[in-house]
């Protein structure tokens, strides 16, 4: 069993702590039978003693004693009436009467049917002696005296009822050897304010153990039933709790060993509650891991390729530098050297760039950035590292341009856009920085005066190390990273970012030419922020 399945279950048992106190109720409630039903017997006790009292008397008033023959007379009446065994004792204390041992053959016997021979072992009754016996080994409530039967002796024989002679109402249980209860009451007979014997009233708990073990087996039918209830929401809750999260976990371990690229996590997104909002969660976060390692596994291969051709072409130039001795060659394999190294120093630094941005902005710490302060605070810091183009800059007004995100990065993504589009742009062209807000979005854009973007390569320039440059610019001057590190920032920021011509349309609406390129950045807006 699973230590959660252990949890499941201790937490499960407490209720069973209610069916205990059932068990001292039952106990409880013996108690109150035992007090009602002796409570009773006194009563017809002092009723039986009452009616002797008054017409089983004999002899002279100062003489008066009790006439056995009238008595048995009213003990035989008074026990069809009360059931219980009935004895007269003289004020000596000696036994005159037993209702068991009446002279008279009209008195009612008590028959109890024995079980037919072939039923002995019928499992119910089996059942309910084997009940009975272990019911009465089980300790009860009061410390009782052991119950003596009397044959032809004295009330004195039982101490505890003696008084009854005396004159004083008494009343006692006793237990039997066999565990059985017996409640016992004397009542003194009184005629003319003289104590003429002693009534003595007993009579077994047969009927309150029957109702008490009636009792009990009704409480051990909810306790049966609460049990297998138990037992089958524990079974449930282990199937429906602890097995799916025993797959998640299993199939999470193979992942992990054998790296995620082919086990996939059980999809329970069907269950609706917060296992399936885990399995949900898992293979989110298996599909992520898998992604990246895969883009880790692709970024590997094009560094690889993108550095291959640098290396090859500066080994040819060294190992040709070797064999040669004109100084014009030498000099131009020199050359050849240093900008494969520059190519190479240059490819370096953006490839460290763009790996540390992939690590960075899953944890970077993000702030409120006004892009539009962002783009009219770097614009100086723009134009003066590129002096043959003009930069200009529009920012709506009136309107919070406010994103949440990393102010560094950003402005990265704005050098980026500006240096692409500059490299793009004839000398003394023009580059338009605007920044507006449109519904719930800030929109940066980026123009230029080139040549436009072939229409085929629109989506194949965001991508990791593809260049498509102007004709006539030195192979290598740029690594093709440019771009797809903007995308990965805006798109670390939870935006958008795209490229589309600039058309020039003539008055009679048909197209004349491409004027520019459009670089076109959409951040989420903190819209709190609008003024």
């Amino acid at each position: 069993m699973s230590p959660l399945a252990r949890r499941i279950l201790a937490i499960n048992l407490p209720a069973f702590l209610v069916l205990v106190g059932a068990w001292f109720y039952l106990d409880q409630y013996r108690a109150g039978l035992i007090e009602a039903r002796q409570e009773a017997l006194g009563k017809e006790a002092y009723l039986i003693a009452g009616a002797l009292g008054e017409t089983a008397l004999a002899g002279p008033i100062e003489r008066l004693r009790l006439d056995p023959s009238l008595a048995a007379y009213i003990l035989r009446r008074a026990v069809l009436t009360t059931g219980a065994r009935t004895r007269l004792f003289d004020p000596e204390g000696r036994l005159m009467l037993d209702s068991r041992r009446l002279p008279t053959a009209e008195r009612q016997v008590e028959r109890r049917d024995l079980p037919p021979a072939g039923d002995l072992l019928d499992p119910l009754g089996l059942a309910a002696v084997i009940w009975d016996r272990a019911m009465n080994l089980i300790p009860r409530r009061g410390d009782y005296p052991v119950y003596r039967e009397v044959h032809g002796g004295t009330v004195r024989d039982w101490p505890d009822i003696a008084l009854a002679a005396q004159g004083v109402e008494v009343g006692q249980v006793w237990r039997t050897p066999g565990g059985r209860l017996v409640i016992g009451v004397g009542v003194p007979v009184r005629a003319l304010k003289r104590v003429l014997g002693a009534v003595v009233l007993t009579v077994d708990t047969y009927e309150i153990d029957d109702a008490v073990r009636r009792e009990q087996v009704a409480t051990m039918a909810v306790f049966g039933v609460a049990a297998l209830i138990t037992l089958l929401l524990s079974v449930f809750l282990s199937r429906s709790i602890i097995r799916p999260i025993q797959r998640l976990s299993r199939a999470a371990d193979r992942v992990r060993s054998e790296g995620g690229g082919h086990e996939q996590i059980p999809d329970l997104k069907h269950r609706r509650d917060e296992i399936g909002d885990l399995s949900v969660s898992l293979r989110a976060m298996t599909e992520a891991i898998n992604g990246r390692v895969g883009a880790i596994e692709a970024f590997a291969a094009d560094v690889a390729h993108e550095l291959k051709n640098p290396l090859t072409s500066l080994r040819s130039a060294v190992e040709t530098l070797e064999r040669t001795d004109k100084p014009e060659a030498r000099r131009e394999l020199t050359r050849i050297v240093l900008e494969d190294v520059q190519r190479l120093n240059r490819l370096i630094s953006e490839i460290s760039d763009a790996s540390r941005i992939d690590a960075e902005m899953g944890r970077i710490e993000r702030e409120e950035v006004d892009v539009g302060h962002m783009v009219l605070a770097l614009r100086e810091v723009l134009q003066s590292t590129r002096a043959n183009v003009r930069i200009d800059t529009d920012v709506q007004a009136g309107v919070s341009l406010t994103v949440l995100g990393a102010e560094h990065r950003l402005g990265q993504v704005l050098r980026n856009l500006v240096d692409n589009a500059a490299s793009f742009s004839p000398d003394g062209g023009r580059v338009t920085v605007r920044v507006h807000a449109e519904n719930d979005q800030v929109v940066l854009v980026v123009e230029d005066e080139g040549p436009g973007v072939p229409e085929e390569v629109r989506q194949k320039i965001f991508e990791r190390f593809y260049s498509e440059r102007p004709a006539g610019e030195a192979f290598g001057t740029h690594s093709g990273l440019g771009l797809n590190i903007c995308r990965q920032i805006v798109e670390a920021h939870g935006g958008t970012i795209s490229v589309e011509n600039v058309k020039d349309v003539g008055s009679h609406g048909l197209l004349i030419g491409i004027r520019g390129a459009r670089f076109t950045v959409r951040l989420p807006r903190l819209v709190s922020r609008t003024k």
